[in-house]
């Protein structure tokens, strides 16, 4: 194997890792370069901070989804759903999810969609008094409902359980297959309703945003490699002098395709582009799409280019804090093992020989691999780039107090990265 003539040098790093233990950051005060936002982390805790921003749009967003979940079609469904408890379907897990609501699988895209719109303001002459209230137009408000069950549904679509092996699930074989009906049900309904509901605000430009949107989510599931599971895959790294080019989301046109597969193997490049198709496409448009409904064209660019970086961010928290909180399951194309590939690509040899063998990846040795590169320094360098870049365009925008809310959110999680990475 290729890789082997470089593997005693990071095991001899491996060994020197395995005998650190993780610090304890709860009690952690992480100061802020960023003056004038917070000057100091200490009791910025999330859910003030969700609480605080809905307060300013004046829409209570953490009940988005109940709304749409909980009405008729829906609520005949979910009955059923007690006949998977003990399963272990996928289905139960993400239904927790989204009744509790978490920083887990970006569940505030409705609210960022909402916040970007008071942010921006809009010429009350253009617009009665009856089609908006609290600096937020309706229409806005139902973009921000049709964006987060888009995102949704698309959520819900991926917990299908893999039944390949008849035999592997036994008794719980036929149980898992009704979860899958629920699943597909679900999801169909949801999605349906969004197009609806899409076709209701009466602006093509909109719709062809929102629709390329999910475009995106679903190429996203298809994008490099996968194994058996359908699980990704981190593609194999290329050498520096078969790179052409590195991706700019920022500079494309966004209705088109993005990126192109040229990106795979190019470590930060293909995780941007992964991250862009499965969330910062949809968020950067709903956000973006929300400017065209508010006559704001000028700021349209720049609302897209704020969504995208408030994926991104969100991305990298929650790659790193899978990465660090399960060390022997976590995502394979994250953002440390995919910078960590680039950097060191004997790390890669881990991934292609279970691959080759057909066995299931050595997670821990893998976990003490990218612990042995530089790889958490560059996810620091890349987590304050995408912070700079927050709080570069957000600054654009003239509500305030919409626009320090945008701030404070990423900061939460900007804070709460840094405190996995050291």
């Amino acid at each position: 194997m290729i890789w082997n003539h470089r593997l005693l040098f990071l095991d001899l790093k491996i060994a020197n890792l395995k005998f650190r233990t993780e610090g304890n950051f709860k009690n952690l005060r992480s100061y802020s370069r960023w003056g004038g936002i917070i000057s100091q982390r200490e009791e910025l805790d999330w859910r003030d901070v969700i609480t605080e921003a809905e307060q300013i749009v004046g829409y209570p967003t953490s009940f988005l989804n109940l709304r749409w979940l909980f009405n008729d079609e829906i609520a005949n469904t979910a009955i059923h759903l007690r006949k998977l408890v003990g399963t272990n379907h996928p289905l139960l897990k993400s239904a927790k999810n989204l009744l509790i609501g978490s920083k887990s699988n970006l569940q505030s895209v409705g609210l960022i969609v909402l916040l970007v719109s008071k942010a921006a303001g809009f010429q009350t002459q253009h617009f009665t008094k009856d089609l908006y209230d609290s600096g937020v137009l309706h229409s806005q408000r139902a973009l921000a409902e049709i964006v987060e069950m888009k995102r949704t549904g698309h959520l819900i679509h991926k917990t299908m359980a893999n039944l390949q092996d008849k035999e592997k699930h036994g008794d719980k074989f036929k149980d898992l297959l009704y979860g899958n009906k629920i699943v597909l049900l679900t999801g169909d309904y949801l999605l349906a309703t969004c197009l609806q509901h899409l076709g209701g605000l009466r602006n093509n430009e909109v719709t062809e945003l929102i629709s390329t949107g999910l475009r995106d989510l679903v190429e996203g599931d298809f994008f490099g490699d996968h194994d058996d599971d359908n699980n990704p895959l981190p593609s194999k790294p290329k050498a520096s002098n078969e790179v052409t080019s590195h991706y700019n989301w920022e500079h494309e046109d966004n209705l088109a395709k993005l990126g192109s597969n040229e990106y795979l193997g190019q470590g930060k490049d293909e995780w941007l582009l992964r991250t862009m198709l499965t969330s910062g496409s949809l968020l950067g448009k709903g956000c973006q799409a929300a400017m065209k409904l508010g006559k704001q064209e000028h700021l349209e660019k720049d609302a897209y280019k704020l969504g995208g970086h408030l994926a991104i961010i969100w991305q990298l928290y929650l790659d790193v804090k899978d990465f660090f909180t399960h060390p022997y399951s976590y995502s394979l194309v994250g953002a440390p093992v995919t910078l960590a590939i680039w950097e060191y690509p004997t790390v890669y040899s881990y991934i292609i020989e279970a691959k080759l063998d057909k066995k299931p990846v050595e997670f821990k040795q893998l976990y003490y691999a990218v612990r042995g590169t530089r790889a958490l320094e560059y996810l620091t360098k890349f987590l304050e780039e995408e912070m700079a870049a927050i709080l570069k365009y957000s600054s654009k925008f003239p509500v305030e107090d919409a626009r320090v809310a945008i701030q404070k959110m990423a900061m939460t999680v900007h804070s709460e990265t840094l405190q996995f990475i050291e």
